[in-house]
């Protein structure tokens, strides 16, 4: 009989607990809806939609992703972005998710997109139990593969995915946000630098945002730079293109003390959650140069109260 089966891989050290949970919450936020490419590169099938599953708990616990797939099968998607043990949480998410659909098929897989090497035993085998999951690392599937979704979603996951030319990649990804309206770009682009840490990408964006000549100025530190227009490269080709884009940008942008304010907030709460109302006060009151401030230290700040200090 197999002996039980135990990890100890160790988490990684850099990220603190608020970090893992940004991660978390963005790569869940990027999946409102089926991910159809990275399902199709995962199962090779399509789903249908994404089912609510929660579980009645003291301790409250919803897995990441359950979608109902085009063949009547359920499959449960669980993202990880640092080496941890999953065996019973996964398992005790099957449970959960055969009560409410007794009679479907479930397929649990978990998809890790951290940077250190974790290969799990994905099993548990003890005398009267033996259970198993799916493990897979994102750095198996091509980024292309995402990057060929019409979803922008998915594209912003191929940063994690196996690289040919990141820098291309990149500047692919900022061109389709570069598209948004403004609220929507200022929230995709806050995803890609946060999961751009966890390949050490702050840099490679930073580089490839400034090969571009859009001000975005609510944000200008030097991690988080959104400057959308196109890649320096091509300039030639698509420069009348992007000239008008810049100039109808940068009229809605400069000067819109309003607006830094909103997506800070914004930011903000992504990071550290609900904020009180004398913090929304404090930075609603706050004179243009000091928004900018803030704004330049977002990334850094371990803290509300270290990012708001004069």
């Amino acid at each position: 009989m197999a002996k039980p089966t135990r990890h100890t891989s160790p988490p990684i050290k850099r990220d603190g607990e608020t970090n893992r949970s940004q991660y978390d919450t963005v790569l869940k936020d990027l999946f409102r809806k089926p991910p159809q490419y990275l399902l199709q590169a995962l199962l090779g099938e399509q789903a249908v939609r994404r089912l609510p599953v929660e579980f009645p708990s003291t301790q409250k616990r919803i897995p990441d992703l359950v979608f109902l797939m085009k063949d009547n099968t359920i499959f449960h998607l669980d993202l990880q972005s640092r080496p941890e043990n999953m065996d019973w949480r996964m398992l005790m998410y099957y449970a959960f998710i055969r009560r409410d659909y007794p009679d479907t098929p479930i397929l649990q897989k978990v998809l890790y997109v951290g940077e250190e090497k974790w290969q799990p035993a994905a099993r548990i085998a003890e005398p009267h139990l033996f259970y198993h999951y799916e493990f897979l690392d994102i750095r198996s599937i091509e980024c292309h593969t995402l990057m060929n979704s019409p979803a922008l979603e998915e594209n912003i996951l191929a940063i994690l995915c196996r690289q040919e030319n990141t820098q291309y990649t990149l500047r692919e990804i900022l061109l389709r946000i570069s598209d948004l309206p403004l609220k929507a770009r200022a929230d995709a682009l806050t995803s890609l630098v946060i999961l751009s840490r966890l390949r050490k990408l702050e840099i490679t964006v930073k580089e490839e945002a400034e090969k571009m000549a859009l001000v975005f100025n609510i944000m200008e530190n030097d991690v988080l730079r959104p400057l959308f227009l196109q890649a320096q490269q091509e300039s030639e080709s698509r420069g009348e293109m992007r000239g008008e884009m810049r100039g109808e940008m940068r009229g809605k942008l400069l000067g819109e003390r309003q607006g830094k304010i909103d997506f800070l907030l914004r930011v903000l709460q992504r990071r550290f959650g609900p904020l009180s109302e004398t913090i929304i006060g404090q930075i609603n009151s706050a004179d243009t140069a000091m928004i900018d401030t803030w704004s330049e230290r977002i990334l850094d700040a371990a803290s509300l109260d270290e990012l708001l200090l004069h």
